[in-house]
């Protein structure tokens, strides 16, 4: 009996200690500083800036120097503010004891430097910084918006607002989310666009009518896979995302039956579609449900699938699936079950960070822990888990690490009362905690050691982890106050940067009604004035008139030449092209004459395309440059079918003319190349050979002709006198076409006649030489 009173004397003893330490503790918190931090100001250029406000937690307060220099005291974790009128405010967060350097950016510097980048600059920028940084995202966005609001068009203001929306929804400001990606709709609507709103919707908890949403655009994906339209709208993945966002909502409001159908067809499409990496969640949604109506058999079977499909897509699939499961088998106080799935997750955890040391790895959630593995698209793909983003459960982050693990083995040891595990355990995960200066697992770790050594009458240890679990709470007090003061600063920054889109709206629609009131006004000046000045316009009409006869009667007389010429030119090609066709027939006529029917009926094949393409052409003046080296290329080849003994040609063409677009004339060449055939090649004794080459200058197109006939002078004496007025009336033609050409159409075509060897009867080189201008 007396030991027993005088354990409660102690325990009183202890109790008003403790609370006695607890206010010194609470007062001497926020006063307690572990370092001071030394850093620098400069300004975007670089240079110091002097006179610049730091300000830290609780009234600390700096300066800089004419160098930039500061001095302030503080603590790991803590946010110091450095302001100056002239510039845009910075909060920087203090992550180690290492000197600083912090570069502000002129107000006016930074605005004016936005409004000289383009839309496709700023939406990069804004992309960039999304999950960085808020408030510069916002700027990049609104610069995006307001930097030409009259010509950024439908398309590219439903991007910006989506892209708000990504940034609203990102922070947790599911209301201003809503209202951007409902912008964004309003100015082109698209699936994505729906599914986005849908989400925001829900994480705000308006879950009827996210429900109205996901519903219909699942019907209308339905819909157009029903009709054969591969245009969807909706990818796999996102449909996934549309029946795991609709489960979640049904499953808010009480709707088991209908929560349980979605996820079904979420985890079917999944499976039909081969989506590997959103397996695990989805099993385990399903699970949830079937473990929150009672049904904890089946629950396990669907756990059991989530676990095996996370082996194959890496350690974080993996942690998250077995730390699920371990709740689940915790809810239904199975400790074994969840004693194992969590000691597996620690030797994953343990895994994942040894990798981490290795490869420099980002962590899963909480980067002030050295053995929590963050959720990040850039880790090594054994750490893959981009999947699992893309299916958030109610926006919320859960984080996983070795000592919460710790933590919730130690809860199970106690929950079946095995104490000396339990306490082995506490003391591992608050030993992890401490190195990892996770607090809230410290907190919670000792609270436990506390209680437990005090049942076990260990005093001395009850007091010493009682001490910690007061001062743990009262830094985590301060640090969730610095959190919320943060949060806080942040969420009314973008609320301001919001208001300010708002007002650019509202600037804008005031613009367009100024703009309707200034053309009104403009209007009613303009009749007015339009009706005093009538007499004056009279007169002036009447003064203009003579001149105005004069210049049609010259205007007139200008066209009627251009129209002869045009008559001309007609003319002369009306006169070419029978020529031709004449000649070909010829050819066609010697096959028939010669029994030759197969090669006749190619003959005919080659000669019906080469017709037609020159039917064609025949009312134009200029056809591109390909065209006319392929008409010229068949035709060589249809002359070359009927003087195979007498030639061979080699048509040669400059690489940079292939797929030009530039323009020459029709059947200009034509003529020339038959002059070289008929009158050259076909009278020479041994074979001949007959080179057309096109060639690219540097504003001009040169084309020779080459053949080694008997030449011009050889040639002319042998003709008869029907041939000689041919001849002239072919290269004629040609001359006066160029001629023509070269006036009408303003252009430059020189056409030069040589001897191709030393003497007169070895061959003729005939030189096109087509100018155009840049």
């Amino acid at each position: 009996m007396r030991a027993i009173i005088l354990f409660i004397i102690l325990s009183l003893g202890v109790t008003i200690t403790v609370m006695a330490q607890s206010n010194e503790s609470r007062k001497t918190t926020s006063e307690r500083t572990t370092m001071v931090l030394e850093g620098r100001v400069v300004s975007d250029k670089r240079k110091p800036v002097s006179g610049v406000n730091i300000e830290g937690p609780m009234g600390r307060y700096a300066t800089t120097d004419l160098q930039g220099y500061f001095k302030i005291p503080a603590n790991l974790g803590d946010e110091i503010i450095i302001r100056r009128s002239d510039f845009e405010t910075v909060y920087y967060t203090i992550r180690s004891n290492d000197k600083v350097e912090i570069q502000v950016i002129d107000d006016l510097s930074q605005k004016d430097r936005l409004k000289s980048l383009s839309y496709e600059v700023l939406m990069d920028s804004a992309q960039v910084y999304l999950k960085k940084d808020a408030q510069k995202t916002a700027d990049f966005i609104i610069a995006a918006l307001s930097n030409n609001p009259n010509g950024i068009g439908a398309v590219k203001e439903a991007k910006a607002y989506e892209k708000l929306g990504d940034l609203y929804l990102f922070n947790k400001q599911a209301d201003l989310a809503i209202t951007n990606y409902r912008a964004a709709i309003k100015s082109q609507n698209t699936a994505q666009r729906q599914l986005k709103l849908a989400q925001s919707l829900q994480s705000n908890g308006n879950y009827q009518e996210a429900i109205k949403t996901l519903e219909a655009l699942t019907a209308n994906q339905k819909s157009k896979k029903s009709s054969s339209n591969r245009s969807t709208g909706l990818t796999n993945q996102q449909l996934v995302t549309a029946y795991t966002a609709l489960g979640n909502a049904y499953e808010k409001t009480n709707n088991t039956q209908a929560a349980l159908k979605n996820h079904q067809v979420a985890l079917q499409t999944a499976q039909t579609n081969n989506l590997t990496t959103l397996l695990p969640q989805l099993n385990t949604n399903i699970a949830n449900i079937y473990n929150s109506t009672g049904q904890v058999s089946t629950a396990e079977s669907y756990y059991s699938d989530a676990i095996q499909d996370s082996k194959n897509e890496g350690i974080i699939s993996n942690v998250v699936t077995q730390s699920a499961t371990a709740d689940f088998y915790n809810s239904n106080q199975q400790y074994d079950k969840e004693i194992a799935l969590r000691k597996k997750n620690i030797e994953l955890i343990d895994k994942a960070s040894t990798a981490k040391r290795k490869a420099t790895v980002t962590n899963l959630e909480a980067p002030s822990s050295s053995n929590i593995i963050e959720m990040e698209d850039t880790i090594m793909e054994d750490l893959e888990v981009g999947a699992l983003i893309d299916i958030p459960v109610d926006n919320v982050t859960t984080t996983y690490s070795k000592q919460k693990e710790q933590l919730k083995i130690a809860e199970a040891y106690k929950a079946t009362n095995n104490f000396v595990e339990a306490i082995a355990s506490f003391e591992s995960s608050f030993k992890e905690a401490s190195l990892n200066n996770d607090l809230e697992t410290k907190k919670e770790a000792a609270r436990n050691l506390y209680k437990l050594y005090r049942t076990n009458g260990n005093t001395a240890k009850s007091l010493k982890y009682n001490e910690i679990y007061i001062e743990t709470v009262d830094r985590l007090y301060e640090q969730k106050e610095q959190e919320i003061a943060l949060n806080t600063r942040k969420a009314q920054e973008l609320v301001n940067r919001q208001t300010r889109i708002l007002t650019l709206e509202k600037d804008r629609e005031l613009t367009e009604n100024r703009i309707t009131l200034i053309n009104t006004e403009r209007e009613l000046t303009q009749q007015v004035n339009n009706r005093q000045r009538w007499i004056i316009y009279s007169l002036i009409a009447l003064s203009l008139l003579l001149i105005t006869l004069a210049y049609f009667m010259w205007r007139n007389n200008k066209q009627q030449r251009i129209n002869n010429h045009l008559l001309a030119l007609k003319s002369l090609r009306s006169q070419m092209n029978p020529h031709f066709i004449f000649n070909a027939l010829n050819s066609v006529n010697s096959y028939i004459a010669m029994n030759n029917e197969r090669a006749a009926n190619k003959y005919l094949a080659d000669f019906s395309k080469l017709m037609r393409s020159v039917l064609e052409n025949s009312e134009l003046d200029f056809i591109p440059l390909p065209k006319e080296i392929e008409l010229l290329g068949l035709y060589l080849k249809l002359e070359h079918e009927r003087f195979k003994n007498k030639f061979d040609y080699d048509l040669i063409i400059d690489p940079r003319l292939e797929n030009t677009s530039l323009q020459v004339p029709p059947m200009l060449l034509q003529p020339i190349i038959e002059n070289a055939v008929w009158h050259g090649l076909r009278y020479k004794d041994e074979k001949g050979f007959l080179k057309v080459a096109f060639a690219k200058a540097e504003n001009e197109i040169i084309v020779t002709i080459t053949d080694n006939g008997i030449g011009r002078a050889k040639s002319k004496k042998l003709k008869t006198e029907h041939q000689k007025k041919r001849e002239s009336k072919g290269l004629g033609n040609v001359m006066n076409r160029v001629a023509l050409l070269n006036e009408l159409h303003d252009c430059q075509i020189d056409l030069i006649v040589n001897d191709a060897g030393l003497s007169p009867d070895i061959g003729t080189e005939v030189t096109v030489k087509m100018t155009y201008s840049n």
